[in-house]
């Protein structure tokens, strides 16, 4: 089997020297991309060494002599644009020539570990990776900037204080001479490595905060751009896994005969999660599991059933739960108010329905293995898969490839995709590829747990709201991998308060005095839930924001207007929120089409959205414009932002319109875009962004732009017709969209 070796050298900054003329620099995360060239350069004083040659001297970056860098990107590339913006934070420090700069992702090792998780892990959740890489990556690139400044002063016996540098450029304007850092790198390699090299004031940015085209836009446009599953490798034979139809079934009689009676199949395996058809092809692996026959032993499968296990989550509602915050008196204020409103909400199973089904390649020989694959979890997949493999770190070289999706789906901490494929490469012993039809991860994944929450709010005579509680009740996975505000707090190397221990706490932004929140973690045996996409600020921001509009016309006043009184000590809420209304021109809507406004904070952050709708006799549902306005502190490329946003909205006005997984006595109902649509192109609206530039540190995008856009459209339908939506999805209204 042929191995593709990886890096092993020191952790943060490593400077070395091959042959005749390449650096390449290491510094705890990733880094790189490529577009636009710069052309204002003065001439060099010395020629290149033709032809041109890269030396990859260290793990982060590699600059050959023809000035061209490579820095490798340790967060996962799942569409979010990480081979493109982190890059970008890197060549900015480094005055790089940014036509020059491609990127590539790391192998998976312990030096590429994000550091929003304390370095621990190579895990892209949570919005993270610009939040994680940005300061670790500015460092790189300020590093090698000063070595190349040294080196250039030493070679020309002046000041570095008296050089600039420009474009993968160090300039002398005094002596009339420039040097590239393809010349430069080995007498850089020579320097001492700065301890705190002078970072940018971003006044000065050319790079960061520009719109850059991804640097995957050609290879995605022509075709050659390299997905999971297009790895094919030699003698690779391909396998499905036939699983029970309910969670945790085992295998408890087999009968392949007809199964290896199909041409092409090469044989049958039992597997901890269920039986694998291996043959030379996806259609006769298919072919072959079709005609498969087994019988499953249930007695310890799942048995969750939508209808029960909602009952249940309702009867929890009128039950104290476990405390997340509580601020002044909740119970004196309700009991001093002149009336207290309530109302509950319910959300169901939803399945993350990413566009690249789940695959994985492994290649295992019985003494070492290579895998490909798709995840935004690499640390752990791999850790995994040297359990199943019985390998250790060093003798698995894991290649994270680029995903179609992943929403969360790729991100599983206990990495069931990978587990499966490592068992049947163990009994195969020769390169399989494992794929997950979409019906096998429809029907036997991981989901957004289903969810009910009540809100109330108590107002005195004056109209002012002077209580307001809030319960969830949701599965318990959850409550262990939902603490992003822990990790917000580590990061920053702060112990978070109590109320911040879990992300149940809504983050709701409103002054008011008396606040109440808690939470019932409740117990569905062998129902897998993770997280998705906006993890459980999907549920608790659309009550929220549905209720705040509810109060808002109960002492009438524009729900606008209202939100904006009640976000006096949010600066950064109260911005986005005046900027979505100004650029949705709110309240002057065309004649039939009704607005609704939605805002949230997190992910270090903000985010405001306005929906427009109108709403025939017969319930005939038109969408015609969502309108964005999003603070992410400093945007480092604006188009990547804006390309999150809409692609947010997307995956946001699917999930409430028709997201529903439905388990009747453990089983799921739901298979595939026939019966879990997602929002097809002519029932798209117009979607606007505007980001509002506030300078702060650097927040997540890939989620903020989901949580609103639902209580957004609820509260556009009510403005319609007067009806309250307090359930998703909306299908189960009687809309027909348009």
């Amino acid at each position: 089997m042929k191995k593709h070796s990886g890096f092993n050298r020191r952790d943060f900054i490593k400077v070395s020297v091959m042959a005749s003329g390449g650096l390449l620099v290491a510094c705890g995360g990733s880094s790189s991309g490529g577009t636009t060239a710069n052309s204002n350069i003065a001439p060099s004083d010395n020629t290149p060494a033709s032809p041109s040659e890269e030396y990859q001297l260290s793990e982060f970056m590699r600059i050959g002599t023809d000035n061209r860098i490579t820095v490798l990107v340790g967060a996962a590339e799942i569409g979010q644009g990480a081979l493109t913006a982190i890059p970008m934070i890197v060549a900015e420090e480094l005055d790089a020539d940014w036509s020059l700069v491609s990127a590539e992702l790391s192998p998976v090792a312990t030096r590429f570990n994000n550091p929003y998780f304390q370095n621990l892990l190579q895990f892209t959740v949570a919005s993270s990776a610009i939040r994680g890489y940005f300061d670790t990556q500015r460092s790189v690139g300020a590093t090698i900037r000063q070595m190349f400044l040294s080196a250039a002063a030493e070679r020309w016996e002046v000041s570095a204080s008296s050089l600039r540098t420009e474009a993968s450029y160090v300039i002398d304007d005094i002596g009339g001479r420039s040097a590239s850092y393809g010349e430069l790198a080995s007498a850089a390699a020579e320097q001492n490595v700065p301890a705190n090299p002078a970072l940018k004031d971003p006044a000065s940015y050319r790079i960061i905060g520009t719109s850059r085209e991804r640097t995957d836009a050609s290879a995605k446009t022509d075709g050659s751009f390299k997905y999971g599953m297009d790895v094919d490798i030699p003698g690779m034979l391909t396998a499905l896994i036939a699983r029970p139809p309910r969670f945790n079934g085992q295998a408890l009689n087999i009968d392949d005969n007809a199964a290896l009676a199909v041409s092409g199949v090469r044989g049958v395996h039992r597997i901890p999660g269920g039986v694998a058809v291996v043959a030379d092809d996806f259609w006769s692996a298919e072919k072959g599991r079709k005609a498969l026959q087994v019988s499953w032993n249930e007695l310890l499968a799942g048995r969750t059933d939508s209808a029960k296990q909602r009952a249940e989550y309702s009867f929890k509602l009128n039950l104290p739960g476990v405390p997340i915050r509580s601020d002044g008196s909740t119970l004196l204020a309700q009991t001093l108010s002149s009336e207290t409103l309530s109302a509950d909400y319910y959300f169901p199973f939803m399945a993350h329905a990413a566009m690249e089904p789940l695959n994985v390649v492994v290649d295992y020989d019985g003494s070492s293995a290579e895998i490909w694959t798709g995840t935004q979890s690499a640390s752990l997949d791999k850790i995994f898969a040297g359990v199943v493999l019985g390998l250790l770190p060093n003798q698995i070289n894991f290649h994270m490839m680029p995903s179609g999706g992943g929403f969360g789906r790729r991100g599983n901490p206990l990495a069931d995709f990978v587990r499966d494929a490592c068992f049947v490469a163990k009994s195969l012993q020769q390169p399989v590829k494992v794929i997950w039809t979409r019906e096998d991860d429809m029907k036997g994944g991981y989901y957004r747990p289903a969810a009910s929450v009540r809100v109330s709010a108590s107002l005195n005579k004056a109209n002012k709201i002077t209580a307001w509680t809030h319960r969830a009740v949701t599965q318990d996975v959850t409550a262990s991998l939902y603490a992003e505000n822990a990790l917000d707090a580590l990061h920053d190397m702060k112990l978070p308060p109590l109320a911040e221990l879990t992300d149940f706490e809504t983050g709701m932004p409103y002054k008011i005095d008396n606040v109440s929140m808690d939470v019932h973690l409740t117990v569905l045996p062998n129902m897998p839930a993770l997280w998705m996409r906006s993890v459980n600020k999907f549920s608790d921001v659309y009550a929220q924001e549905t209720f705040i509009d509810e109060l808002a016309l109960r002492v009438a006043q524009n729900p606008y207007a209202f939100r904006r009184s009640l976000l006096s000590e949010k600066p950064r809420h109260r911005a986005v929120l005046d900027a979505v209304a100004q650029a949705a021109n709110w309240g002057q809507s065309a004649s039939g089409v009704s607005q609704g406004i939605a805002v949230m904070g997190h992910w270090n952050s903000f985010v405001a959205q306005v929906v427009e709708v109108s709403v025939s006799a017969n319930r005939e549902l038109t969408i015609h414009r969502v309108v964005s306005a999003v603070d992410c502190g400093t945007a480092i490329n604006p188009d990547l932002v804006i390309a999150q946003v809409e692609s947010a909205v997307i995956f946001a006005l699917s999930s409430v319109l028709f997201g529903e997984i439905i388990l009747d006595d453990g089983v799921v109902q739901q298979s595939n875009f026939d019966d879990y649509p997602v929002l097809r192109m002519h029932q798209t609206p117009s979607i606007e962004t505007v980001i509002v530039n506030s300078g702060n540190t650097v927040g997540g995008v890939g989620e903020i732009g989901v949580p609103c856009v639902g209580p957004a459209l609820a509260n556009a339908i009510f403005g319609a017709i007067g009806e309250r939506i307090r359930e998703l999805p909306l299908s189960n209204s009687n809309f027909i969209l348009a």
